[in-house]
């Protein structure tokens, strides 16, 4: 048993905190369950996070890279009837010591959560005189002592706690999103408040405007029938950082990054800017304005009013979701996921109650909608906040979309000259998906910043731009001659003749590569030493894999079967997915067809599986772990479908998110179960190397699996424990960093003594300097996005093997990933096409 009458000691008067927990610390190295050093590391913790829960509840416990003092879990009680200061005015009655080893103590956590919410009963505890009190209290299995009846529960009063802002970067968009998903998993009302503002945590766009920088303080308040819980599990989110943590301070917000300016001075006239997107245009300007539909501002019938927003809400999320399965077959999923956050803004229960509240007053839908979503968006736009203002512009742009819905209209724009270099003072993310690239050759914006959603689709759809040029850009008439350089951020108007030759001749040099490459499409990628790479691409449905052969693809490298399970109430069947797979498999033509299997849980939950809360989805319960714990719904449909297509062609299974033996060997042996009772040939079976456990036991793994796939993406993140879409730390999880490059070379290394295969499939494939450094670490197969397999093709017959091994060697003994890339011999190879 993890809690029992030994380690609970009674009447204590401890001196103080500290003296506290190591009284109850002793209590469980008396009973073997930790080493004395632990009660230190229980300390240290306290240093980190607040362990007070209310109701005269704490729970100290240690830090978890010293779970290795743990030799198996444990739970003691030290009752201080008198009490004990924790932290301010805050005292505890119970001191409630935690040793994890495993997950075995979550069940009485989920008990004293219950415990919490009973205030007498917390109280009777901190003063009764018999163990066993304790004991039946916080057993989950017996009943609740003076537990209400079954379905009553108290709403009165409330528990309130003081918690800190992210230390990264403040409350913005993405841990204000951690808050909403976690708030609305409980009944309770929750809220947070600061100086003065309140906002519920169910609302996105109201915790953005409480305005919280790095390590502001806010009250976080929850009242109803599982407010504790509530507590506990948002005080637990905030304690880790909201998926946000860092300990460095992020860059001051008024002081963007300097362009990287060309050497030669700029000619009279140049409007500098900021470099959002790489290239080099020639174009006329043309003055991007948005048209809005008249609408009337007042209605006589709220019910219609309401009906209609309704549907326009309903229309705009699936239209959202359009928008972003195209943006994944042009740009990537990466850089669609853009369009399915902006979906959130449709469920925020402020915006909309603000909206339904002003149709109740008379107005009309449309005019509802837009005086709420816009009103919300001056709002974070005043709020000087680079990266708020940044999701005020999102929020406009979901704005307009509804809108459209109520009061028809297109999202198309007006008609663009050739050659355009569209300028605006910002432009949305609808906006720019929407620019005809056959017409669009460059953009700039007066506002806007290098790290906002339309910097980053420019840059995915390679298109050359300049953001945060300022008015100058809007004062230019329409049909002005111009030249845009995104590569160091500045545009010319009425560019004099010299200007423009340099400009052509930096367009040439781009085209020429770009053309000659397209050209050589179908020639193997083969070094000038003789050394052959297979080139794949990443596909995501059966349609593209014509485009991907056509582009000169050998096969896939990846094939993402998350767009089958995503945004539906049911999990696919076996018959749905089999046809899918079976015509991918037809599609390719015998190539080699590389199909992970499900990789969602955790940060990309599925709607018809139930997920537990997870204070760090990324370390949680997703890819090969969902799918084992899943068996009937998740992988026996996908397994089957996958093994009776194999019959079509040559598929091969890639499990995600293997951390080791456990997982790959539970996983084969149920493929083997099935393809035994489904009577097909063998496939193989190989697993994503993703995490730094499975590059560290890559020579065990090897002995099991057919082949590795790196996943750099994920590798890099967790290698580096930086988040890539990080507003302040993304530029920090760089594939070429020497510790993801040496983790590359183990597994290689470990891969090629088994005889097995090793591709990589991440972003990390499509960059021109990693390309030569993974060529020369041993990697047998790329995969990259099919715009890029040309491109990469290209690049590796310009190369030589013996070069591409002795940069590879250079890049393993840099210090940095800044390093790396200042490589002389790096640039050569990365430039040789």
């Amino acid at each position: 048993m993890i809690l029992s009458a030994e380690r609970i000691r009674l009447a204590a008067s401890p001196a103080d905190k500290e003296s506290a927990i190591r009284q109850a610390a002793q209590l469980l190295v008396d009973s073997g369950s930790i080493q004395p050093a632990y009660a230190d590391s229980m300390l240290r913790r306290e240093g980190e996070a607040d362990t007070f829960l209310g109701n005269g509840i704490a729970i100290p416990h240690g830090q978890r890279n010293d779970r290795e003092m743990i030799t198996r879990t444990g739970i003691a009680v030290l009752q201080v009837p008198g009490g004990v200061r924790w932290n301010g005015d805050d005292v505890v009655h119970l001191v409630v010591a935690i040793a994890a080893k495993g997950d075995e103590h979550i069940t009485v956590l989920r008990r004293l959560t219950e415990v919490l919410g009973e205030e007498s009963l917390a109280q009777r505890l901190a003063t009764t005189g018999n163990a066993q009190d304790i004991l039946t209290a916080l057993d989950p299995d017996a009943p609740l002592p003076d537990a209400p009846a079954a379905g009553v529960a108290s709403t009165e009063g409330g528990m309130t706690a003081e918690v800190e802002a992210p230390a990264a970067a403040g409350l913005h968009a993405r841990p204000a999103k951690a808050i909403t998903t976690l708030a609305k998993t409980f009944q309770s009302a929750i809220t947070l408040s600061r100086d003065g503002k309140t906002a519920d945590a169910r609302s996105m766009i109201a915790l953005l405007q409480l305005g919280a920088g790095p390590g502001a303080k806010l009250t976080l308040s929850a009242k109803g029938a599982d407010a504790a819980a509530a507590m506990l599990a948002l005080r637990a989110a905030f304690a880790e950082g909201l998926g946000d943590a860092d300990e460095h301070p992020p860059q001051a917000v008024d002081t963007p990054p300097r362009p990287d300016l060309p050497k030669e001075p700029l000619p009279p006239g140049t409007i500098a800017g900021l470099p959002a997107s790489p290239g080099v245009a020639i174009g006329v300007l043309h003055r991007f304005r948005s048209e809005t539909a008249g609408f009337a501002l007042t209605a006589a019938d709220p019910v219609a009013e309401n009906a209609a927003l309704d549907k326009a809400l309903t229309a705009t999320k699936a239209e959202l979701h359009d928008v972003g399965t195209e943006m994944t077959a042009r740009i990537g999923a990466k850089h669609a996921e853009i369009f399915a956050a902006h979906a959130e803004f449709l469920e925020d229960p402020e915006l909309l109650a603000e909206a339904r509240a002003a149709i109740a007053g008379g107005a009309s839908a449309p005019a509802a909608w837009q005086g709420a979503a816009e009103g919300r968006a001056m709002a974070l736009a005043g709020m000087g906040d680079a990266l708020l203002a940044a999701r005020a512009i999102d929020l406009k742009d979901v704005s307009r979309r509804v809108l459209r819905q109520l009061v028809g209209g297109s999202s198309e724009v007006a008609p663009l000259p050739q050659n355009a270099v569209v300028a605006a003072e910002d432009l949305t993310p609808s906006e720019t998906a929407n620019l005809d690239p056959a017409k669009v050759v460059g953009m700039v914006t007066a506002a806007g910043g290098p790290t906002a959603h339309t910097a980053i689709l420019a840059r995915a759809m390679g298109i050359p731009a300049v953001v945060a040029a300022g008015h100058r850009v809007l004062d230019l008439p329409d049909g002005t001659t111009v030249v845009l350089d995104g590569d160091h951020g500045y545009l010319l108007p009425d560019p004099d003749e010299m200007a423009l030759t340099a400009a052509r001749a930096a367009m040439a040099r781009g085209k020429d590569r770009a053309a000659a490459a397209r050209g050589a499409a179908f020639r193997p990628a083969v070094t000038q030493d003789g050394h052959r790479i297979e080139v794949a691409a990443n596909v995501r449905k059966p349609e593209e894999a014509l485009d991907a052969v056509a582009a000169g693809a050998e096969g896939t490298g990846l094939v993402r079967s998350e767009f089958l399970f995503h945004d539906r109430a049911d999990a696919p069947s076996e018959e749905e997915q089999f046809e899918l797979y079976r015509q991918l498999a037809e599609g390719f033509g015998g190539l080699p067809v590389v199909l992970r299997t499900l990789d969602a849980g955790g940060d990309k939950p599925l709607r018809f599986v139930t997920h537990p809360v997870e204070a760090n989805p990324f370390l949680g319960l997703r890819g090969i772990r969902l799918s084992l714990a899943e068996r009937a719904v998740l992988f026996r449909p996908q397994v089957r479908a996958a093994l009776r297509a194999a019959r079509f062609g040559d598929i091969k299974l890639m499990l995600p998110m293997i951390d080791g033996l456990e997982d790959l060997r539970a996983a084969r042996a149920f493929i083997e179960q099935e393809r035994a009772e489904l009577g097909t040939p063998p496939v193989e079976i190989g697993i994503m190397v993703e995490v730094p456990s499975a590059a560290v036991m890559a020579d065990q793994l090897a002995q099991e699996a057919d082949f590795f796939s790196i996943g750099t993406n994920d590798l890099t993140q967790y290698t580096l424990a930086v988040d890539r879409q990080h507003p302040t730390l993304g530029a920090r999880s760089d594939a070429l960093d020497p510790a993801v490059l040496r983790l590359i070379d183990m597994t290689v290394r470990a891969a090629h003594a088994r005889g097995r295969w090793v591709g990589v499939c991440g972003n990390m494939a499509a960059d021109a300097m990693a390309a030569p450094i993974l060529l020369g670490l041993g990697v047998d197969e790329l995969s990259v996005s099919i715009p890029n397999v040309a491109a990469l093709k290209a690049q590796i017959r310009g190369l030589s093997m013996a070069r591409a091994e002795k940069v590879a060697r250079e890049a393993l003994n840099c210090g940095t990933a800044a390093e790396v890339r200042a490589l002389p011999g790096l640039r050569e190879l990365a430039d040789v096409v």
